[in-house]
């Protein structure tokens, strides 16, 4: 059973475009690893400053595997370094419905 991760960010003021930059050069090597199913970003409609990361993994293992690679190579670090508060961070189920 695949679990989503939903992860909402609010960026430093200054950030946004910064923010995305980033984003798009690290996403492609998400989107290859072990058990990502799928990952989008999202930028709030009236607020580039707010942004919500959509993950699909086939396991919370994979997922956290994930995470632990990225932080051995200190792209979770700068990741942070962007964000002008802790993110947000639910695990999501899919049911059967």
């Amino acid at each position: 059973m695949s679990n989503a991760i939903v992860v909402t960010m609010r960026l430093t003021p200054s950030d946004p475009n910064a923010f995305q930059t980033f984003l798009t050069d690290i996403l492609p090597d998400t989107r290859k690893a072990r058990g990502c199913r799928s990952c989008t970003t999202h930028t709030e409609k009236d607020n580039a400053g707010n942004f919500l990361l959509l993950q699909e993994w086939d396991s919370i293992e994979d997922q956290q595997a994930y995470m632990a690679w990225r932080d051995s190579t200190g792209v979770l670090k700068t990741f942070l370094g962007h964000l002008a508060k802790p993110a947000e961070v639910n695990i999501w189920q899919l049911n059967k419905a």
